[in-house]
Order: structure tokens, then C-alpha cells, then sequence
């Protein structure tokens, strides 16, 4: 499987914020998306949005670094360093 880009990362957590939190079907979303406040995910949104991310690029964000991600650009982030 060839590492996908940033740029995939990013598509692939909109189209699950959309997939997975309602409220949020018609956001624009961005990389400075603040996506705990702005998006108003509330905890369980943003794990399952994790989660999802995680198996679909298998990957592992160790569950003490969740906390730590506010916009969409650091969850990308973090999914690119463990790629």
C-alpha cells in the first residue's frame, strides 16, 4: 500500500466528520478547523472520528495524545507521524 498524502489524511477525517457527527454534515472544514470547539464535536464524536481515522490509515494515536488535538490540521498530523 503506498503512504497516503496529507492531503488524503485530511479528505479521509472531513468525509468521517461527515459520515459521523450530523450536526456537521454541511460544515466547511479546513485544517485550522478548530474541530472540539469550532466543529463543537463533543468527546465521543471526536473518538469515534479517531478511531475510524486510525484503522483506516492503521495507525495508533496513543489515547493521552487525544486530548492534545484541537484542529484538523493536528489530527493529520498526527496521523502522518505514524504513518
Amino acid at each position: 500500500m503506498n503512504t497516503p498524502t496529507r492531503e488524503e489524511v485530511v479528505a479521509k477525517a472531513i468525509k468521517l466528520i461527515h459520515d459521523f457527527v450530523p450536526e456537521l454534515q454541511d460544515a466547511e472544514l479546513t485544517e485550522d478547523s478548530n474541530i472540539n470547539t469550532d466543529a463543537a464535536m463533543d468527546s465521543m464524536s471526536m473518538i469515534l472520528v479517531i478511531t475510524k481515522l486510525e484503522s483506516a490509515f492503521d495507525v495508533q494515536i496513543p489515547s493521552d495524545e487525544w486530548g492534545k488535538i484541537r484542529t484538523l490540521g493536528q489530527l493529520a498530523d498526527a496521523v502522518m507521524e505514524r504513518l
